[in-house]
């Protein structure tokens, strides 16, 4: 049984809170990305330099992996097609990922993490690119501030006197799972 950890705006192997825990799971690693047509075909130009960046970022990421034994699994199509695939190919505990705000990935990220419990798959989301999440500066009430000075102090404070985690991945770079590119 493997683990799986789907990259996303996250391409990079150190300090990333989701590879740490899946590297630290117990399971082999399969890395996975997918590039996600329902983004892709709503692009007005399809030479975006957005994407060129990022099959730039996947090409050098792929490159690291396989200089540790392992290697990128690749998909361009719908994400839930890219899962239906993984669990015919592979026997999964959990995948990991980092979450993602924007309101077409929680949808998203929502109906595969329905799919993979339908599957006995677990799906465990980890905060990586923000500082705090939004639940995370609330009034006393525990609703969200609407005007920013407030908030701002209540950051800056909670951002003073709370640690900013990292993660050492590095030291699990053994747990990937050895495989070719295919």
């Amino acid at each position: 049984m493997i683990a799986i950890h789907w990259f996303r705006r996250d391409l990079r192997l150190e300090d990333n809170a989701a590879l740490y825990h899946a590297l630290t799971s117990g399971k082999k690693v399969l890395p996975v990305f997918i590039f996600d047509t329902e983004i892709l075909n709503k692009l007005e130009d399809e030479h975006d330099a957005r994407v060129t960046f990022i099959h730039q970022q996947i090409n050098q990421l792929n490159l690291e992996l396989e200089a540790l034994g392992s290697a990128l699994w690749v998909y361009h199509g719908k994400v839930k097609d890219a899962f239906k695939l993984l669990t015919k190919t592979y026997s999964i505990g959990q995948v990991f990922t980092n979450q993602d705000y924007e309101s077409y990935a929680v949808k998203r990220d929502g109906e595969i993490r329905s799919f993979l419990q339908s599957q006995n798959i677990g799906f465990q989301t980890y905060k990586d690119h923000v500082v705090f999440d939004g639940n995370e500066i609330l009034k006393s009430d525990g609703t969200p501030y609407v005007v920013f000075t407030p908030y701002s102090k209540v950051w800056k404070s909670k951002f003073i006197s709370s640690p900013i985690e990292s993660y050492n991945n590095s030291a699990y770079f053994e747990n990937f799972l050895r495989h070719k590119s295919s």
